[in-house]
């Protein structure tokens, strides 16, 4: 059942509707060519809170400078040549859109602003190039009005802060990460309890990315910033913790019950504290108890007592990083600036690398820049006067909805509220206008439909629809300093946008007809090749960067493997596979060197195992002659452990977890490995 906005949202749209009408009255009294764009700007840029407000327009102002520049630059030289200008035109905006692509803060506007801004300028001047400079001029000056008007009222009249917003977000995933994590020690296998509770993690942490961005543009203290970008990267890592202290117990119980017997009053115990508030002293005693369950490095030989000591190191892992994970929520929640200093320490922190699927990235500025080029040629073609507008509209929309997974249905929704908009301009210019004398008497017209949509504008569910009624409409209308209405100038000029729209969808549903399903293949397929090559990372900086690509790739795949109905446990299992061998790596060169080589043998031994995937298309049994590498490299590495044993501690952790990763214990017997020599290849690999 639908109900009425909070109060809140009225105030909001009270707010952006005074910046808007504000907006519009400086440039009517300044006497600016198209002053609906300051009014329009308003919407564009308004948001409930400071910082996203400040951001979007610095940016907006940035991309609209730099587009109109490009126009201004181009025109003049190619104006004799309408085809070039097109395809110049076209190749700006993909190449601005695929820049645009590659930046995953609020930055990225100003790219594809910028992009977009460029045809906005051009087109409509082609035949008269000497106007491209008062054009590009007044559409800056209009725009950085209205962004004016809406970064002032917005910051001077009861300011609302992202911060708070923030900080509930992190107390939301925390509701979900406990949930979690006590069905993960508790070794329950409700796994469509867990699915949910796994998404709606990264569905939360995914949107920390945007608001932490944001922070600095609304003067957030700088260790308030730091706090919430060190807490998202820990976020990040308590999945596959926890998942891998999950696995290592079950394996526990199934090879080693009478360890696990010793173990089960320290889980009980580490449960009631993750549920009672996982205070510092609290963590202290559980780490102190672990100490005493640790076996004697020499007693590691024994297969009993290394899956002990496996399932020991990761318990302890998992304790560290949600006390940090705690520690930093509870500062953004009490705006604590004082320093923090953190108990997990880990290689795999400090890593900023992300993951980019360039190949798509490359199809889809591809399609679009081909897309605009062929609709301005049959724009030409046509010799349709005001026909710039469709090409214009087409450009925006596919650059909008570009990096989602489905953008026609997007578009098709851009389409429908753009035709109900040139319908609402039409009454209001051809009904309600004519009866307007005054700017008062404006404002008063304008009032209730702009309010009432502004409101909802502040629900993520009508943003789109209500944002393009509000900046469509004021565009369409395109108020002067005087009153002039001609129905066939209006038909002609307001549909040329729905009709850019339509060639946009029909474009996309063409050349985009694939959604989350494939993409989600796509990302399998590409974790599957970094893991055939993963032996290439050779020093901390690659391993580094590589572990921050492998786990960002696994945060925009889980949400597109949810969509799409497939197994998102499978992608987790992937990346615990790639961070052990990665800790492997990292480690083993400090092992003597008849250690190394078993190792190095383990490492080429799961690269053949996932080209052996990709090869196939889906994922293969992992040979048994694999799990004989992997315990071969283990006996190897405990007889090491009396002359390094903390690398050699650190290598026998990762060699257990990389074995109960590659064969989960609910598939794997509790069969006994068998010493005795592997058929070798040229290599000395197993063949």
């Amino acid at each position: 059942m639908l109900s009425l906005p909070p109060a809140r949202d009225w105030f909001y749209s009270l707010k952006v509707f005074a910046a808007s009408m504000l907006a519009l009255y400086i440039a009517l009294y300044m006497q600016l060519p198209r002053p609906y764009w300051a009014m329009a700007t308003v919407y564009i840029v308004a948001n409930p809170f400071v910082g996203p407000t400040s951001s979007k327009a610095l940016y907006r102002a940035l991309g609209t400078l730099l587009g109109a520049s490009a126009a201004v630059f181009f025109v003049p030289l190619l104006a004799q040549a309408p085809l070039l200008l097109c395809l110049v035109v076209a190749l700006w905006t993909g190449s601005m859109l695929l820049l645009s692509m590659h930046v995953r803060t609020a930055d990225n506007y100003a790219l594809m602003l910028a992009g977009y801004t460029m045809p906005m300028i051009a087109l409509p001047v082609v035949d008269n190039p000497q106007a491209v400079f008062d054009l590009a001029y007044s559409r800056f000056l209009e725009i950085s009005l209205g962004i004016v008007c809406a970064a002032v009222v917005t910051s001077l009249f009861w300011p609302s802060r992202l911060a708070p917003v923030l900080a509930d977000s992190a107390r939301r995933w925390f509701g979900d990460a406990r949930d979690y994590c006590a069905l993960q020690l508790q070794r329950q296998r409700e796994l469509g309890d867990l699915a949910r509770l796994r998404a709606a993690m990264v569905t939360t942490f995914n949107g920390l990315e945007l608001m932490i961005g944001q922070l600095p543009h609304e003067g957030a203290h700088p260790r308030v910033v730091r706090n919430a970008r060190e807490l998202r990267e820990r976020m990040a890592l308590l999945l596959p913790a926890v998942d891998s202290l999950h696995d290592a117990l079950d394996v526990l119980h199934q090879r080693a019950p009478q360890q696990a017997a010793h173990l089960a009053p320290l889980l009980r115990r580490a449960e009631a504290w993750l549920r009672e508030g996982a205070d510092e002293a609290g963590r202290s005693e559980l780490q102190q108890a672990l100490q005493t369950l640790q076996p004697d490095p020499v007693l590691l030989v024994e297969a009993e007592q290394s899956l002990l000591a496996n399932a020991l190191y990761r318990l302890r892992q998992w304790l560290d990083l949600w006390q940090d994970c705690r520690s930093l929520q509870q500062r953004l929640s009490s705006d604590d600036h004082s320093p923090w200093t953190s108990v997990y320490r880990h290689w795999h922190l400090g890593n900023g690398a992300r993951f980019y699927d360039r190949g798509l990235m490359l199809y889809s500025t591809a399609y679009i820049v081909l897309g605009i080029f062929i609709a301005a040629q049959l724009w030409i073609w046509l010799g349709w006067t005001d026909g710039a507008s469709a090409v214009v509209l087409a450009a925006v929309a596919c650059c909008f909805f570009a990096t989602l997974d489905e953008p026609a249905a997007q578009i098709k929704r851009f389409f429908i509220w753009t035709c109900f908009s040139v319908m609402l301009a039409s009454l209001y210019l051809f009904l309600v206008l004519p009866n307007v004398h005054d700017f008062p008497l404006l404002v008063l017209a304008f009032a209730g439909p702009f309010i009432c949509v502004g409101t909802l504008t502040v629900q993520p569910r009508f943003y789109l629809p209500t944002l393009l009624i509000a900046v469509n409409t004021a565009t369409f209308i395109s108020i002067q300093g005087a009153y002039q209405a001609d129905f066939l100038v209006f038909l002609n000029s307001n549909l040329a946008g729905p009709i850019g729209l339509l060639f946009a969808f029909l474009w996309t549903l063409v050349f985009r007809p694939f959604g989350a399903e494939l993409l989600a293949r796509r990302m399998t397929r590409s974790s599957w090749q970094d893991l055939g090559a993963m032996s290439h990372a050779d020093t901390l900086v690659e391993q580094r960067r590589l572990a921050g690509r492998l786990l960002d790739r696994f945060a925009q795949h889980l949400p597109r493997l949810n969509l799409s109905g497939q197994d998102s446990g499978e992608a987790e299992r992937d990346l615990r596979i790639a961070y052990n061998l990665l800790d492997i790596k990292a480690h083993q060169a400090r092992l003597p060197s008849e250690a190394q080589r078993p190792l190095q043998l383990v490492v080429r031994g799961v690269g053949r195992h996932f080209r052996r995937n990709l090869r196939a298309g889906s994922a293969q049994p992992v040979a048994p002659s694999l799990l004989q590498l992997i315990e071969r490299a283990r006996l190897a590495t405990t007889a090491s452990a009396p002359q390094c044993e903390e690398a050699a501690l650190a290598v026998l952790h990762a060699l257990g977890g990389l074995a109960t990763a590659l064969q989960p214990p609910a598939l794997a017997a509790p069969a006994v490995y068998h010493e005795q020599p592997l058929p070798q290849g040229l290599d000395g690999a197993a063949l």
